[in-house]
């Protein structure tokens, strides 16, 4: 539920929500869910901001390559592996109901793991600066680590 109850016991809406996210790709189901998550805030009129770090930075690789997933498991999985990047795109692109998504990747991560060149339109590589910005600004603050 995205609201919370003030000291008058009426409901506030949340507005603005912050994701830290610092698990990638093929790592854990957490950036799906995420991803999930930030469809319906965006649905609902509420600004997310996300802050990647770590290797959550890899999502946002413009050159990921679409294949087709194994014949042995197309029947469950479907024909095409999913492209996380590409739906991150369309959710920053698509300004859903008003409300819009900012997605920074953290500048040393994405050095580290050479994709600073490789980021896709529309994200942003930013520094814990940004980090901060969006923590402050956000009535609610959600972070999902590495599970190592």
């Amino acid at each position: 539920m995205a609201t919370e109850t003030t000291p008058s016991s009426a409901p506030a809406k949340v507005k603005r929500v912050a994701i830290v996210l610092a698990t990638g790709s093929y790592q854990r189901e957490a950036p799906t869910t995420v991803l999930r998550l930030v469809e319906k805030l965006l649905q609902r009129g509420v600004d997310v901001n996300v802050w990647a770090f770590e290797e959550a930075v890899t999502l946002t690789n413009k050159d990921q390559i679409d294949h087709n997933e194994p014949g042995s498991l197309q029947k469950v999985l479907g024909e095409k592996h999913p492209n996380i990047g590409r739906f991150i795109d369309q959710m920053i692109r698509a300004g859903l109901h008003g409300a819009k998504l900012d997605w920074v990747s953290c500048i040393l991560c994405v050095q580290e793991r050479g994709v600073e060149k490789h980021q896709m339109g529309g994200s942003i590589v930013g520094t814990l600066g940004d980090l901060w910005k969006f923590v402050k600004a956000a009535d609610r603050v959600i972070c999902i680590p590495t599970y190592r």
